[in-house]
């Protein structure tokens, strides 16, 4: 790779891509409920309304890692990018229910694009220190709901339009700067020779990387996690609204809170947990305060145990995604990185396609407190699997 930037430049420049691109989803995601219940939305249809989104990413995740392998993930990043800014156009003139349920489709689609940007940290990251730069896509989520919702509700004070147009600028100006100043991290001499070695092996090994039984209880975890995390995320402004009086701002601060310590957890604390527990040994631990945060948000009493519940909640998905994604790719050659990384995407996608509906349906039917406690028992069921998980089995996988 000579000629390119050092790793950790690259790094630096993918951070500051994927950031600005979660920025924008940040600014969004907490008003779809408000915005979707303005054209008569029930509990089910914004659940559903969330799916869409995942459902679009699972069915485009995977064609984008394959792409990302063959052609680089350089152009597949800005592909992607320009995807998500005609959405976020789409979703600030939106005058009806179906065509906020198009923007979240075409922005599922621009936003497909996570796993090829786990793979360019894979191409430059040693497998010691992938699950802590790796947390560096956690950190961008997290900062993402740290910025993202508390810009969105201000902008929302201004004028219905600005949310969606505060984030199309964001991501179209993102896209300008990834086009001049991120490199490709898979060189054309080094996609050729994969191409050229694992072309005629590529879906037997992908195949028989997905069919090892280790991977799959892996792919079963991250369904789990991914789940039980998106079941809370469709009705808590309804829940918060509800329960607290919680307006669109106060529900933006909240998901920044959750973002600030999903942030720290990812970004800095699981780069020095790894080394010390291991990656299975971090998901067990992290459970706890994952199925502990769900179970008291469903419980809150006051917004003091509802800001325990979020933390809680934060510091247990903190722990668990960049050691999960990292897991993941190790299971997988090197040939077939951005293919399994967007199968454990698409795996994920399938989980925010599930979750939300799943929440929907409860909220209408049980009431506003059992989306949380049945995404608790998700946890839980999550947390029993990580226990017959060991490093030793996923490393036969690879």
């Amino acid at each position: 790779m000579s000629g390119s930037p050092p790793s950790r430049t690259r790094l630096s420049l993918l951070f500051l891509t994927v950031l600005l691109d979660l920025v924008g989803f940040g600014i969004v995601l907490p008003l779809l409920p408000f915005y979707a219940t303005r054209f008569g939305a029930s509990g089910t249809q914004v659940g559903l309304l969330v799916t869409v989104y995942s459902l679009a990413q699972l069915v485009t995740a995977p064609v984008w890692g394959r792409l990302s392998d063959r052609r680089g993930r350089r152009p597949i990043l800005l592909i992607g990018l320009a995807g998500s800014t005609v959405s976020y156009l789409v979703f600030a003139w939106a005058d009806s229910l179906w065509v906020l349920f198009l923007s979240r489709v075409m922005a599922g689609i621009g936003g497909a694009t996570v796993p090829v940007a786990q793979a360019y940290i894979a191409d430059v990251t040693p497998p010691e220190r992938r699950a802590g730069n790796l947390g560096l896509i956690g950190a961008a989520f997290g900062i993402g709901f740290i910025v993202g919702p508390a810009l969105g509700g201000t902008l929302a004070v201004l004028s219905p339009h600005a949310p969606g147009l505060g984030a199309a600028v964001l991501c179209g100006v993102n896209g300008v700067l990834a086009f001049f100043f991120l490199p490709e991290s898979l060189p054309p001499e080094e996609r050729h020779l994969l191409a050229q070695t694992h072309k005629r092996g590529r879906w037997q090994a992908l195949r028989g990387a997905l069919a090892h039984p280790a991977t799959l209880r892996l792919l079963v975890l991250f369904f789990l996690f991914n789940m039980a995390f998106a079941a809370m995320q469709p009705t808590f402004p309804l829940f918060g609204a509800r329960r607290f009086g919680l307006t669109e701002r106060d529900v933006g601060h909240l998901f920044a809170l959750l973002g600030t310590v999903s942030a720290a957890v990812q970004g800095l604390l699981v780069r020095r947990l790894v080394p010390r527990l291991g990656e299975v040994r971090l998901i067990r631990w992290a459970s706890l305060p994952f199925c502990g945060g769900l179970l008291l948000l469903g419980y809150s009493p006051s917004l003091s145990a509802l800001l325990v519940a979020l933390a809680l909640l934060a510091l247990g998905f903190g722990g668990t995604l960049p050691a999960m994604t990292s897991l993941l790719s190790r299971a997988a050659a090197p040939a077939i990185q951005g293919s399994v990384l967007g199968v454990g995407q698409s795996v994920g996608s399938l989980a925010r396609i599930a979750g939300p509906f799943l929440a929907g349906v409860v909220y209408d039917v049980g009431g506003m407190a059992w989306p949380y406690w049945t995404s608790a028992l998700l946890a839980g069921m999550a947390a029993l699997v990580a226990l017959s998980l060991t490093h030793h089995q996923l490393s036969q996988s690879a």
